[in-house]
């Protein structure tokens, strides 16, 4: 199995969620309308930061 950078990894699923947290916060909290497919698409970031972070988190060190 492929191993990720660590750090590489980490700031592309910080990206990833932090970036779909923003467009649900401003969607659901501030008020902005957003089309269906932009809600998807952050909902899609979300869990896709998710589990880099988790892979990263549970990749083990084969050297």
């Amino acid at each position: 199995m492929k191993t990720r950078n660590p750090l590489f990894g980490g700031i592309i699923a910080a990206i990833m969620i932090g970036f779909g947290s923003w467009r649900l916060y401003n969607h659901f909290v501030v008020g902005l309308e957003l089309e269906t497919w932009r809600l998807l698409i952050a909902g899609a970031a979300i869990v896709y930061g998710i589990f880099v972070g988790y892979n990263i988190l549970t990749q083990k060190n084969e050297k």
